[in-house]
């Protein structure tokens, strides 16, 4: 920037929400540049970065250089209410420093994108894409780790007690991980969460204990009756409390028939919803797209 008196000005334009997903390589410059300006780090609101866990080429030598800078810059990040990150940090016991930073931290809003459950018994394969463009695929081994994910939750929600917004990973939670929630999860854990996006499974531990919850994002899975049940027993403390409700159906022929066979049911967890939106993955994928028709005839 040349005109110096505005350059503050379009600092804290540019600086004051951060969105680089999928790119380490650039959150690993990002993260450098607020070690050189740590004025800069301070401008920042939302900050959303790739700490490299995704990365295919390999995982390990991304985290190992964006772990130390990382540590680094999230303390200087002092005004972040917003923060969108991998979540290997909420477990892995090397990464313990850089858990207790996120946990000084005074968060509104957090999501995690990608959790990779330890007690997922399974190698997860996925086709990613480095910062040039290069495909490659990610083998996730399967984490011999004896702890508990559910609590290590936990104890990220209580360090963050102004929290209103959490966002849970769309990939695979075990089940390990979601008994451990049911049994474990209290009212004291999120006094001050007001919108939660994750898997209905995932969601329902904390329907029981959120009472100032207003908005449920419900990520896409297989609905069924046994599902709707565990909803209406769970959903009970809020069911009308949520004014702002998102379903996803999956693209499974057998879920959505049963979503669309039982939508009024489904609707009726939540009498009070203001606005409802509804993701029909057939409509947004370039294959296998069936008529829009079909699906408003359906609502």
């Amino acid at each position: 920037m040349v005109n110096r008196s505005l350059r503050p000005v379009c600092e804290r334009a540019l600086y004051r929400s951060i969105s680089l997903p999928w790119h380490p390589c650039r959150s690993l410059r990002l993260l450098e540049t607020f070690l050189l300006r740590p004025d800069l780090a301070l401008l920042v609101w939302h900050l959303e970065i790739d700490h490299g866990c995704r990365y295919p080429f390999p995982p390990d030598e991304v985290s190992a250089v964006l772990q130390p800078v990382a540590l680094k810059a999230i303390r200087l990040v002092k005004n972040i209410q917003s923060l969108s990150l991998d979540g290997v940090w909420i477990w892995k016991p090397e990464m313990a420093k850089f858990r207790e930073a996120i946990f000084n931290l005074k968060l509104a809003r957090l999501e995690v994108p990608f959790i990779n459950d330890p007690h997922t018994e399974r190698f997860c394969v996925i086709d990613v894409f480095d910062d040039d463009g290069q495909a490659g695929r990610w083998n996730g081994p399967t984490e011999n780790w004896g702890g508990d994910l559910g609590n290590e939750i936990r104890r990220l929600l209580q360090a963050q007690p102004l929290l209103e917004e959490f966002k849970l990973s769309a990939m695979a939670i075990s089940s390990t991980t979601m008994t451990s929630l049911r049994a474990n999860l209290k009212a004291t854990d999120v006094p001050s969460l007001k919108s939660l996006q994750a898997s209905p499974y995932v969601a329902m531990p904390f329907l029981r204990v959120a009472p100032r919850l207003e908005s449920l994002n419900l990520m896409r899975t297989s609905w069924n009756d046994a599902l709707l049940s565990e909803m209406e027993i769970n959903s009970v403390t809020i069911k009308a409390s949520i004014r702002c409700i998102t379903i996803a159906v999956l693209q499974s022929p057998l879920g959505r028939k049963w979503f669309w066979d039982n939508m009024a049911k489904v609707f009726s967890l939540f009498p009070n919803t203001e606005q409802l939106t509804v993701k029909i993955n057939p409509l947004t994928l370039g294959r296998s797209v069936t008529s829009a028709n079909y699906y408003f005839n359906a609502v």
